[in-house]
């Protein structure tokens, strides 16, 4: 079992993490270490939910949240990366950007056995109801409730497929092959 920091460093402009166990940094969207003593190791990914606290309360309502009282003087309510996503351009290199989505289009991103296909929010947000489609040999079903809010990815028999939020300049630098749902 391997506890996870952020290391501060960038690959093809994507944040890498370190474990404190070997120190060894692991890419996000590879989902794999890219040096040291785990080198090529895969992680686990996990499906998981990227909501809104009003549809978290509606369907859990008795969570608890942590307090933002943290002993240190930061403002949680301010966004630190809200010029970033103002600005069209990628601050760091990346490397060649396909053209098929401007650079900083929010994309969901699905690999499945070594397929991948990038899914732009905004299409997604848009379509309210259930979304089927192929990601190489599979099928899988994509939830969007009546606000916009991606709910579930599931495949064809229901259970829960992992995939990420990204945007298009860093899912397409890791996955170049990727197809883009139309």
């Amino acid at each position: 079992m391997f506890s996870f920091g952020v290391s501060g460093r960038l690959y093809k402009s994507n944040v890498l993490i370190y474990d404190h166990q070997t120190e060894s940094l692991w890419s996000q969207l590879l989902s794999q270490a890219v040096s040291g003593e785990m080198v090529s190791k895969k992680l686990t990914v996990l499906p998981s939910i990227r909501t809104s606290w009003k549809t978290w309360q509606e369907n859990h309502p008795k969570s608890l949240v942590l307090s933002t009282e943290t002993g240190y003087s930061r403002d949680y309510n301010l966004d630190p990366y809200v010029g970033y996503y103002r600005v069209g351009t990628i601050w760091f290199p990346v490397g060649e950007v396909r053209k098929d989505l401007s650079p900083k289009e929010r994309i969901l991103g699905i690999e499945i056995n070594g397929y991948s296909k990038a899914y732009p929010l905004k299409a997604l947000a848009s379509n309210p109801g259930t979304i089927e489609d192929g990601t190489g040999n599979s099928t899988i079903r994509i939830e969007i409730n009546q606000e916009g809010e991606i709910v579930s990815v599931k495949d064809a028999a229901g259970k829960p497929v992992p995939h990420l939020f990204a945007f298009w300049f860093a899912w397409q630098a890791f996955h170049p092959d990727t197809k883009v749902y139309k």
